[in-house]
Order: C-alpha cells, then sequence, then structure tokens
C-alpha cells in the first residue's frame, strides 16, 4: 500500500484532515489484522482505535519515505498482543480464584466450522502468522518483517501451527 508523502507530512505537521484520510486508507488493514487476533467486532473497533491512536501518538516518528502501512501494521499486531496479554493475566487472576465454571461440550460443527473452531483454538503466536500466510496470502517476509520475528522463525511457526491443527482435527474426527 502506498500512501502519499505529502500526506503523511501533512499528518505529522496536525492536519485533521489528513489524518482522517489516512485513517480511512489504513482502517481495512488495520481491521483485518485486529479481526485475526479477536472476533467479536466490539473488540476490533476498539483495538484499532487503540491502534490509530499509538500510531498518531508516535506520528512523529515515522519516515514519510518509509513503509507507513507496514509500520500501522506493526503497531496493530503489538496492540493485538498487549491485549491479549492483559486477558491471559485477568483470566489468571480469575482462574486463581477459582471463579470459572467449566466449559460445555462443543456443539457439533460442519466442516469449515470445525476448522474454524480448530484455528480459534491456537496459541496467538502460531495463529496470527498461520492466518496472515493463509488467508492474506502474504510472503514469509512480509509476516517476519509485521511481527518483527526472523523469517526462520516465521517458518517454524508455520510448521507448528499446521501440525497442531491437524493433530486437533484428527482428534475431532477420531
Amino acid at each position: 500500500m502506498n500512501l502519499d508523502r505529502e500526506l503523511i507530512v501533512r499528518a505529522q505537521r496536525g492536519d485533521t484532515a489528513a489524518q482522517e484520510e489516512l485513517v480511512s486508507q489504513l482502517a481495512p488493514m488495520v481491521f483485518r489484522l485486529a479481526s485475526r487476533f479477536f472476533r467479536r467486532r466490539e473488540d476490533v473497533e476498539d483495538l484499532a482505535q487503540d491502534a490509530f491512536a499509538r500510531f498518531f501518538s508516535k506520528i512523529s516518528q515515522v519516515r514519510p519515505d518509509e513503509n507507513v502501512a507496514g509500520w500501522v501494521s506493526r503497531v496493530t499486531i503489538n496492540v493485538c498482543y498487549d491485549r491479549l496479554r492483559k486477558l491471559r493475566r485477568e483470566k489468571a487472576a480469575v482462574e486463581g480464584l477459582g471463579a470459572l465454571p467449566t466449559a460445555p461440550n462443543r456443539p457439533e460443527y460442519d466442516s469449515y466450522e470445525n476448522v474454524r473452531a480448530a484455528v480459534e483454538t491456537l496459541d496467538a503466536k502460531l495463529r496470527i502468522p498461520l492466518m496472515l500466510k493463509a488467508v492474506e496470502e502474504l510472503s514469509i517476509k512480509e509476516i517476519s518483517g509485521m511481527m518483527g520475528i526472523s523469517q526462520s522463525n516465521v517458518k517454524i511457526r508455520l510448521y507448528r501451527a499446521r501440525k497442531k491443527l491437524a493433530e486437533i482435527l484428527r482428534d475431532d474426527y477420531a
């Protein structure tokens, strides 16, 4: 995604029209990335708002000639990881109190829903690269840049995600 250099410079100077234009151009990507972490629309909207707030608070650090869309995607992923960490801490605190009821048995799913549910059970560090590769059709190099990890690590995570997914689906059909 190529963003107009002048638009970024104007946004850095505080031009609200330029900032609104950046949001409108980047929003589909930000929403798509956030929806890979969370499914509820309200959560995705909150994450997108947090990502844009963080982006605009640090916009002075952005170099207009660089890959701004990549920078925003990295900010979005970081915001999502922050939210996951927060939820994990909250869940651990509640579990420490013994207040969580046991989950009821899963309802039967058709094939698509079964695979989707299996993907949802993957840890975020495995699910995100898998979704970026399979759904967003990004290259290993692009995923590496977005997630801030090496290309080798992306390949390892993809392998582990596919292996774990196969195990989950095999268990479901056994």
